[in-house]
This record gives C-alpha cells, structure tokens and sequence, in this order.
C-alpha cells in the first residue's frame, strides 16, 4: 500500500511538471505573440498576459528598493537641512530675493505638496495640499500609458506652473491637472501627459503627451510621444506625434536606434516667448532623451528649423538663454536598459550659440565638483546674472551656482535618513512670484 501510494504521487508531480512546462509554452509563445504582431487577435486577453509578464520585473523594483515613493536615503547630504549647512545659513541665501518653488513630498501631510518658499527669509509662504483621493478620482484608464490611481506615497506634482489667479498646472504621469490657489481642482484633461508643462506667448500650456493608438502599427508595441497645446480652459488645441514629425521632415533614420518600444521619451518643450533671428514666438524646443537629440521646430509650417544629436546624452530642460543662444541639461548617461551609469561621473548644462554653432560647458567644473549626478530627470534653469538654478531631482537637491562658487544648497528633509525627491521644482524671480503674492493677501484658504 506504502509503494502505491509513493508511484500516485510521483506519477501525478510528473503530470504536473509536464503541463507546467507545456503551459509556460504556451504563455510564452502568446506573449511573443501580443508583442509582435501589430494587431494581435487575442485582444484584453493579450493585454492581460502582457501585465502578467510584467509582474516579475515589477517584484524585482520593490526587492530593489525602487517602490519607495518619494523618500530618497543618501549620505552625501547629511549635513544638509533645508537651506542650512552644518548648521549655518550661506551667505548667498541671505541675499538672494528671488522664490522656491518646491514640489516634493512633505512627511507632515503624507503626501506631495508644492511650497512658495521666500529664500532670503527661509519662510514658508504659501503651500498647496490637494487632495490626492479626489485627484485619483478624475484620472479614466483611457489610454495604454495612464493610470486610473496612483498610490499617495508615489503620486508626485510633476513641474508644476504657476497661473495668474495664484493656482498651478501640474501632471501626474497621466492626467494634466490644475489647481487654484486652495489647492482645489479647477482643471482636468483626461490622457496621458509627462514631464514639463510651460506656457506660451498667448498663454496656452505646452506638455507632452502621448498619442494611443499609435501612428504606426508596422511598428507594434511603440510609445508614440506627442506634443500637445492646452488652452487655460483645459481645451486640448493641437496633438501631433513627434515620430510624425522626424518622419515628414527627413529624419526617419532616427527611430530606428535600438530595440525600446520607447524610442522618442520627449520629456521637455520650450516654447519660444519672443522673435530672434533663429526663431519665431510659438516655435518651440524639444528634447527628444533615448535619441540625446535636441530640435527647433515650428508647429505652424510642420518644419524642424534645427536639429542636432549630442555630444549631450539623454538630456532633460532645454531653456532660451539670449536671442541666440539655448541651453540644456545633460544628463550624460549611458542607458542599456539592465544599468544606467554616468559618462564622466557627473551631469553638465550645455550651451549651444546659434550665431557661432558652438557649444560650451560654463558650469562643468563646479558641477563635477558638487557632484551633481541625477541619472533621470534634473534641470538646469540659467539665471539673469549669469547663475544657474539647478533641481537634481533623483537625488532629492536644490541647488544655486556660479561657474565658480555655490551660493546655496536646499533638501527637504524628512528625518535624519531621510530627504524628499524634487519633482521638478522652480525658481522664481519677484516678478514671476508676484501673481502668486498677490492672490496670497487675504486668501481665506485653510492651511
């Protein structure tokens, strides 16, 4: 009786090995299928293998301590505590008169919040705390890349722009979201929106986004980035896929760079504020980052003006600096996919003059010597006396610089471990800051 029981079991573990290995077979193959086939006959059901797949990899970022939310732990910046360092504010906090616009998680309210910080003074005048659940609420599953919810420790205010009335625009990765000056949502468009939000001359937002379905399904499984133009109102005026654009304008040869269903990863758009003798108002900059490309293009023609690859490497921020001249954040970062790891160590901001075509590095050396290493993200804001505002956004630090000496240093702490990540913060001038000071005199929201 021992011996049969013992020639059942191993009779059915043998079974069961048999239709596990003929299952993962079969799984498999689906996958391959969803993957590669343009449009795949196993619909919703194809989609649900595909989130299946994608679970171990999703295990893999917890285990690696990447499903953290917004809380960053890095030792470089023990001695760094708001403005202070070592205890002592720098002298250049003290004469700065310009504003923080600080987006990043406060530990208080459990959630991201954006802070009107006074810098000379170090005060707090003004934070906004939406509410997160009713945020979640507006978001629609519409689109392949958006999220109906998105967990509050790791739901980020992404760049947000001030407005005239004291409110801000900002997005989650999905919706394009606005507030007013209580925190209380004022605007909404439903889809899939990324990265930076900026305004034109006529006051229109400029953000990326994404076009679903995609504009060509010869290439299957492909993440179509769009810019996209939003009216105040939240009207969405004008879409185009930047794929559409290299293609039409002779510049094809770009999407055929490596294997990732990403191959555009636009992430900035710099609307051009005033004429010059290299652009018009309205055109506008884009940075394209898994092509380390930069262009100038002009919506209303179609036509890239100016387009030019490295030696800048998956860069973020591009910014009009003179009537001549743009800048960029370079990330210098080689990206395989598996790693991602720094060129020379440290990131840099480029400078590239239209009248000469030549390209500078002015902040390099302070730069390397601050140890300035966002892998992903970051931005490099040039300042009218010649400083530069920089958000190292990875690694949760603020900072202002010359192209010789740090004026100051900025983390939001959260403990003694802990800092917050920026999510894209601004810097402020009094005049930028002035519609939001005086939307601030006399609000009767409740903070």
């Amino acid at each position: 009786m021992l011996n049969l029981e013992k020639k059942v079991s191993l009779y059915l573990v043998m079974v069961l090995l048999f239709i596990g290995i003929i299952g993962s077979v079969l799984f498999g193959a689906s996958v391959r299928h969803v993957i590669l086939v343009p449009e795949p006959r196993l619909g919703a059901f194809g989609e649900g293998l595909l989130k299946i797949a994608e679970f171990p990899s999703l295990v893999r970022d917890i285990v690696a301590g990447q499903g953290q939310g917004q809380m960053i732990s890095d030792e470089r910046f023990a001695n760094l505590d708001g403005f202070k360092k070592d205890g002592k504010l720098p002298a250049g906090v003290l004469t700065d008169n310009g504003y923080l616009l600080l987006s990043s998680y406060d530990a208080d309210q459990a959630q991201a919040t954006v802070q009107l910080i006074q810098i000379n003074s170090q005060k707090t005048l003004h934070e906004w705390v939406p509410d997160i659940d009713a945020l979640n609420d507006l978001n629609i599953l519409s689109e392949e890349y958006s999220y109906d919810y998105i967990a509050k420790s790791n739901f980020r205010l992404t760049h947000p722009l001030p407005q005239a009335d004291g409110g801000l625009v900002f997005n989650t990765d999905s919706g394009l979201h606005g507030m007013d000056l209580c925190a209380e949502s004022n605007l909404f468009v439903d889809g899939t929106f990324h990265h930076s939000n900026e305004q034109d001359h006529e006051g229109n937002i400029w953000t990326p986004s994404v076009i679903y379905p995609h504009s060509y399904p010869q290439l299957a499984k492909f993440r179509d980035d769009a810019i996209a133009k939003i009216s105040p109102a939240g009207e969405v005026l004008f879409k185009k896929s930047v794929a559409e654009i290299l293609v039409e304008n002779g510049y094809r040869g770009l999407m055929a760079v490596g294997g990732d269903n990403d191959p555009v990863h636009l992430n900035d758009i710099q609307p051009a504020l005033t004429d010059s003798n290299y652009w018009q108002k309205g055109d506008l900059l884009l940075s394209l980052r898994h092509r380390s490309t930069v262009m100038l293009y002009r919506p209303s023609t179609n036509k890239i003006l100016w387009l030019k690859t490295g030696p800048w490497m998956n860069q973020h921020d591009l910014n009009f600096v003179d009537d001549h001249t743009i800048s960029l954040f370079g990330n210098d970062v080689i990206d395989s996919g598996e790693k991602r790891a720094l060129f020379n160590g440290h990131n840099s901001v480029y400078f590239y003059d239209f009248e000469t075509d030549q390209i500078s590095e002015p902040y390099q050396k302070i730069m390397q010597q601050m140890d300035v290493k966002t892998l992903t993200e970051g931005r490099g804001t040039p300042l009218a006396n010649g400083d530069l505002f920089i958000d190292e956004s990875n690694n949760g630090r603020i900072l202002r610089v010359s192209s010789d000496e740090v004026k100051w240093e900025y983390v939001r702490r959260i403990d003694e471990e802990k800092i917050a990540m920026s999510s894209w913060s601004r810097y402020l001038t009094q005049q930028e800051a002035k519609p939001i000071l005086a939307q601030l005199k006399g609000n009767s929201c409740k903070q």
